[in-house]
């Protein structure tokens, strides 16, 4: 076997190699996408998605927005982790609350990939006391609150993807590791539902 043979076989295995690795990490990634966004039909009824699909998924605009705890927060956070987002307007009441501990449990509800999972609430609250603002946040610990006053108006614009829904309308939304709106449910969407497809997404994908 000559050097120049030995050589060209290690340059062969070394590629090889490369290719094998880089597979193993896009694969999973590819899976997750084309079940949820090429082929969802593919998969048997029992198990397919019980959110809506924003088709094709909306990359986030950039945004700079003040939190609760005086942190400024922007489109950086979205990126590593999948993100449930929940908007609102005004007072923080019964509905709001429902679904800021319906997004906990659901968090909750993911066991081992708990970490993999994080949420934001994006509230317009102007007229909207300190106290009142506090006390949302002392009852939802760990839940980062940043609020739309000054945010560009393409961010609120974004999370609309259903026709004539406002804020008020109290989706939870789904926002992938790369920072694109994927998915969102209505207010009454069964829990039980939303965690089907978290555990097939968080199963799939190598994301976040």
């Amino acid at each position: 076997m000559t050097l120049e043979y030995a050589d060209s076989r290690r340059q062969r295995r070394s590629r090889t190699v490369l290719l094998v690795v880089l597979a193993l990490f896009v694969a999973p990634v590819a899976i997750a996408w084309l079940l949820f966004f090429v082929f969802p039909g593919w998969i048997p009824d029992s198990t397919t998605n019980n959110g809506d699909l924003v088709k094709p998924a909306r990359p986030l605009p950039t945004f700079e927005l003040a939190t609760q705890g005086d942190e400024p927060v922007d489109e950086t956070f979205l990126r590593g982790k999948w993100t449930f987002v929940y908007l609102h307007a005004g007072e923080c009441e019964s509905d709001c609350v429902d679904q800021l501990y319906k997004i906990r449990q659901l968090r909750l509800a993911q066991g081992k990939d708990i970490d993999r999972l994080q949420r934001l609430m994006l509230w317009q609250a102007e007229g909207v006391d300190a106290e009142a603002r506090t006390a949302v946040q002392a009852h939802f610990p760990g839940q980062l609150i940043a609020f739309l006053a000054g945010s560009p108006p393409e961010l609120v614009s974004a999370f609309q993807p259903m026709a004539g829904e406002d804020l008020e309308a109290g989706r939870i939304f789904l926002v992938d590791p790369l920072g694109n709106l994927m998915m969102s449910y209505p207010p009454d969407a069964e829990p039980r539902g939303i965690i089907k497809d978290l555990h097939r997404l968080l199963k799939y994908s190598g994301l976040g």
